[in-house]
């Protein structure tokens, strides 16, 4: 297990560094009180929209991010640079055909397409209560029975993230450590729940899960030693990890 130095920290937002203020202040101020030479680069990694990340930097809830990655991995945004970067959406691909992917879902017992608000060009969410493992397998098949290329993210025991093969939070934040030139045993992420699961899973990454994580996650992360279990919960959780991993001494 590598415990090298930190070059790049990717963390969700909600229930990992938002959900509980007093230690969101804290985060805030940790961060900002480390040398901004020495600090590493910061990816907030979230299925928030990257303008709704925003304002929660406007609102001094979080400190000024590197970079946003939004909609579970299906935008980038570099903040020095205005809008999405399209170098990305390219990889994407085309935007999902909304029927289609409306045909395959209607089929599915109990499943309900979340709010407008939750849908983008390269995610489409809906919500299937208490599905398990097999039933997400089950459905996958059968896009790719009907000819679509999709990749299933499922969380929360509710919240079902329809993106294209090349998106997901850990293919977007890979996308961004290629680009800067950043090896993965140099990244650190933080989370806590399924969706955030891809993260966890990528080679040599080193990773916090907070207190009050999951189940869904804990168990994943915990398959792997290069994972740290915090003690405490939310941002806490994360200054806890970031103390582990060596970026606060």
């Amino acid at each position: 297990m590598t415990n090298g130095p930190v070059r790049l920290l990717a963390s969700d937002i909600d229930g990992t560094l938002l959900g509980d203020e007093a230690a969101a202040e804290r985060f805030r101020r940790t961060w900002h009180s480390l040398k901004s030479e020495e600090r590493p680069l910061l990816v907030y990694n979230s299925a928030r929209t990257a303008d709704d990340i925003s304002s929660l930097v406007e609102a001094k809830l979080l400190p000024r991010p590197d970079y946003m990655i939004g909609g579970v991995g299906t935008v980038i945004a570099d903040v020095r640079i205005a809008g999405p970067l399209q170098a990305f959406m390219e990889e994407l691909g085309p935007p999902f055909e909304e029927q289609a992917v409306a045909a395959v879902m209607q089929s599915i017992e109990g499943a309900a397409p979340q709010p407008v608000l939750h849908q983008l060009p390269h995610k489409i969410s809906w919500h299937l209560p208490e599905a398990g493992e097999e039933r997400i397998r089950s459905l996958a098949m059968r896009f790719a029975a009907a000819g679509l290329a999709v990749k299933l993210v499922y969380s929360c025991r509710r919240d079902l993230d329809i993106l294209p093969p090349a998106g997901g939070k850990g293919g977007a934040l890979a996308w961004i450590c290629r680009r800067l030139s950043i090896g993965l045993d140099e990244v650190v992420v933080a989370g806590d729940s399924g969706n955030d699961r891809e993260m966890f899973e990528m080679p040599h990454v080193r990773g916090v899960v907070v207190a009050n994580a999951l189940a869904e996650l804990r168990d994943a992360a915990s398959l792997h030693r290069r994972h740290f279990l915090a003690s405490r919960c939310h941002a806490d959780g994360v200054i806890e990890g970031l103390e582990h991993w060596g970026v606060l001494r």
